[in-house]
């Protein structure tokens, strides 16, 4: 008996435990009443009621049972909110979101963030739950939530942590690209094809980016693109070649800036993030590159967290020859009487860079924290160039020859620094932000020229100039930004920047007779351009369930002048919206506007030439030059699935004023690169970006942009009527071998792309490296080849009026040294394993580990 009396309870100890934990779902005292009713009832048949009476009560204890066990109407409920960043702000892709019971540890529900961070739980039943949002690299956040409401909202921030396990890393896989409504992220440290290389290198491996023929940037068909180093202009930016690739974290491209951002910049904005230690991580790393043609470099890295203050610095050092080589054809085929005119210039350079990086983190309390950064580069090149000329009559036949012969030597240096600070209020979200940033560039150029008019000329004419370049920027900036609630978001800020640029140019000349050197004062010349730009902006970004638009207003106050004098000043206002709605678990759908100006640069501006190397071939500015404006529109979609992912859109720039570089004839034989304003010019494009992973160890990412361009204006005697299209392709494709070997391949295609000074012509190149894990994974070998085929050239072919009517072309071909083997070792002094732990790869895929 004791025993079955035990049974029993325990059995009916579970109906109550059962009973208690469905209590939410179900009535208590239904039982009770069905108990009361069902003992009357018996008791009323033992009594022997009529049978007519009986079958009356039969059915009432059918309804009776079925209200019993019937469960009252509940309505479900739905939380949703975003998962952030708690420093930057910004959602985190693909985080966890779990839901728990209360009091245990049953997980009830879990989703992942889509692309923007957003995250949406359903059907849930009313009560108190335990939710936690993680993400790789973070920490936890977890809270308890009393759920009652049908659309319950909540915003988790999570904070970045160091993850340590017996002196093992855990190092989350990034996405290769990562594209939110404000900008597209390209984590290029993942690329092991740029190890060794420069920024130059990582802007030619960017979706829809392109570099001319004169080394400028071109971003979707266009070289008003607007270029930033860590959210700031530099002076470094203006020769990416001192930037080292492998001090390069990440690149943001911005193509519809919201009001946050400057208004400079017609295909947007280009921001270049340098590695700066985030992961916390007590880390030394050092690298050292070797390779042919003759190249040399390497780097070395600490980071670390000792308590409230976090540092890091990174320096290196780089050497590389290199040759570069260019030709002109001028034919003069409309005259008769002119000659043609033919040059090759081979340039042979040897170069040297160092650079430095630090970053400093202090954490004043909880509320306020303070970084300090310094950034420096200094070069010192020098190279030997020749130019040799030939004067041809009309079948190609050589009437006179000269050559010029010229020494170079390059010193500058460039400081670039930055202090921030932070104060955070008690609202998640609440924030005031203030930034102070300075920018020095001092850079001199000394060429000696011996020209022979003749090559039979023992005593060549001697030239020798000084290019003095003295640039200074400043900028103050004050953010605010202001939750006004969990689906609002309100920002404000003042900007203030400040350049000072001056442009020194010295030549001297050797009398022979006199035998000494006189200066060429109708050569030397200044110019010094000064600008100042106030601005304040306004910005809203609110969500309403699958919709999110962040819409606002920049305000540019502008003044500037020329060696003190033509001073100009005006105000204008930029708009910008950008909306972005989630159809489904696959597709979102986005669309932007945005007003944006272009300042001609000092370049454009100088009407000086500093270039007397080429007689043939000169560059100068145009100081009456305006400012142009452009009305920017774009849509597009993003999609994901298991294997595949990508973006698509379609924009479309309307400029005024547009400024274009132009090529003219100042006489029969030489020309004159300059800069004018078109009266107008269009531009229509389409850019796709797919990422593919057909397995586990093959990853495949694709892009490509194709653009219509319209150009219409008159300079000199010509007519410019243009309306061309061009586009270019891109391809990476990672391949994970056994025996912790890699294998990238990238390649890269641009079509003829037409200018207001001729055709571009084609380009193509590609790119391999080879990846090998060393040293129980402290070590990486990596082997690379750029430019495998050698393909790598510029050119442009022009058919213009010259100053008397008569047409004439020019066909013009530029090689850059640009096949090189680079072998390069990097290793973990610190000695911590590398473990990779994959995160889900829903959008982009991953390059190489680093």
């Amino acid at each position: 008996m004791p025993m079955n009396f035990c049974k029993k309870e325990t059995r009916k100890e579970k109906e109550n435990a059962t009973a208690q934990n469905k209590s939410e779902v179900a009535i208590p005292c239904n039982r009770y009443i069905f108990r009361a009713i069902y003992t009357k009832t018996i008791i009323t048949i033992e009594n022997k009621f009529t049978s007519k009476k009986i079958s009356i009560l039969m059915l009432l204890i059918i309804v009776l049972i079925g209200n019993a066990f019937s469960t009252p109407p509940v309505y479900n409920c739905e939380i949703n909110g975003i998962v952030k960043d708690s420093i930057t702000g910004e959602g985190l892709p693909f985080a966890s979101v779990q839901i728990f019971s209360q009091n245990d540890s049953i997980m009830l529900k879990g989703v992942l963030t889509d692309v923007n961070g957003n995250y949406t739980i359903k059907d849930i039943i009313p009560g108190k739950y335990r939710l936690i949002a993680s993400y790789m690299g973070y920490k936890k956040n977890e809270i308890i939530k009393d759920i009652q409401e049908k659309n319950e909202k909540h915003n988790f921030l999570l904070s970045k942590k160091s993850i340590s396990l017996s002196e093992v890393a855990i190092i989350t896989e990034k996405n290769l690209i990562e594209k939110n409504i404000e900008k597209t992220t390209i984590n290029v440290a993942k690329n092991t094809t740029l190890t060794g290389g420069t920024a130059t290198d990582v802007m030619q491996t960017l979706p829809s980016v392109d570099v001319d023929i004169d080394g400028n940037i071109n971003y979707r068909g266009s070289d008003k693109v607007i270029i930033l180093l860590n959210g700031e202009k530099s002076e470094l930016v203006k020769s990416l070649d001192q930037i080292p690739a492998d001090q390069i974290e990440k690149v943001e491209l911005i193509n519809n800036p919201s009001a946050r951002y400057e208004a400079e910049g017609m295909s947007g904005i280009i921001n270049i993030v340098l590695k700066s230690g985030n992961s916390g991580e007590n880390k030394t790393t050092i690298m050292l590159n070797v390779g042919y043609p003759e190249t040399l470099g390497g780097n070395a890295g600490y980071s670390g967290l000792f308590g409230k203050i976090r540092f890091f610095a990174t320096a290196g050092v780089n050497h590389k020859t290199q040759y570069q080589t260019k030709e002109h054809l001028r034919e003069n085929y409309e005259n008769s009487d002119a000659m043609n005119f033919y040059q090759l210039d081979r340039q042979d350079e040897n170069l040297n860079n160092a650079f430095i990086n630090t970053n400093l983190e202090y954490a004043i309390n909880k509320k306020q924290r303070i970084g300090l950064s310094v950034i420096g580069s200094k070069k010192i090149n020098s190279a030997d160039r020749e130019i040799h000329y030939e004067t041809q009559n009309k079948i190609g036949n050589i009437e006179a020859e000269s050559l010029k012969e010229i020494d170079i030597a390059l010193d500058n240096y460039t400081i670039d620094g930055n202090v921030n600070y932070r104060y955070s209020f008690k609202n998640s979200g609440q924030f005031l932000k203030a930034n102070f940033h300075y920018s020095l560039l001092d850079q001199l150029q000394q060429m000696n020229n011996g020209f022979y008019p003749e090559l039979n000329d023992i005593y060549p004419e001697l030239q020798n100039t000084d290019s003095k370049q003295l640039n200074k920027e400043a900028d103050f900036s004050l953010d605010y930004s202001h939750p006004l609630s969990d689906s609002i978001l309100f920002e404000a800020g003042y900007n203030f920047n400040t350049k000072d640029l001056l442009n020194d140019f010295y030549s001297e000349s050797y009398n022979y007779n006199a035998a000494e050197w006189t200066e060429d004062t109708a050569l030397a010349n200044k110019f010094n351009y000064i600008q100042q730009i106030n601005a304040i902006y306004l910005n809203i970004n609110t969500k309403l369930k699958c919709l999110e638009i962040q819409a606002g207003v920049r305000a540019e106050y502008t003044n500037n002048s020329q060696n003190n004098k033509n001073e100009h000043e005006y105000f204008n206002l930029f708009p910008s919206i950008n909306i972005t709605k989630k159809l489904n678990n696959h597709f979102t759908v986005f669309a932007g506007y945005n007003r944006r100006i272009n300042r001609p640069t000092i370049k454009m501006l100088n009407p000086f030439t500093d270039e007397y190397a080429d007689l043939l071939n000169m560059h100068k500015g145009n100081p009456e030059l305006k400012p142009e404006y452009v009305n920017s529109y774009e849509v597009g979609n993003r999609f994901i699935f298991n294997k595949f992912s990508g973006f698509g859109s379609v924009y479309y720039r309307d400029i005024d004023q547009a400024i274009s570089r132009i090529k003219s004839a100042s006489n029969d034989s030489a020309l004159v690169v300059s800069f004018m304003n078109l009266e107008k010019a269009k531009l229509l494009g389409g850019e796709v970006a797919i990422s593919y992973k057909p397995f586990k160890w093959w990853s495949i990412n694709t892009g490509g942009n194709i653009f219509y361009t319209s150009l219409n204006g008159e300079y000199e005697n010509n007519q410019v009527n243009n309306n061309k299209i061009g586009w270019n392709a891109s391809v990476s494709s990672k391949i994970k071998l056994p025996k912790d070997f890699g294998f990238q391949l990238s390649g890269y295609y641009r079509s003829k792309l037409p200018s207001v000074m001729g055709t571009y012509i084609e380009r193509y190149y590609m790119d391999i490296a080879v990846n090998k894990k060393i040293l129980k994974n402290k070590g990486q070998l990596v082997f690379k080849i750029s430019d495998i085929f050698n393909t790598y050239k510029f050119g442009l072919d022009l058919d213009a009026v010259d100053e008397n009517n008569f047409r004439y072309s020019q066909t013009n071909r530029k090689k850059i040294e640009s096949r090189y083997f680079i072998m390069s070792f990097i290793y973990n002094i610190n000695g911590k394993e590398q473990q990779k732990k994959n995160q889900k790869e829903n959008f982009f895929l991953d390059g190489f580990d680093k």
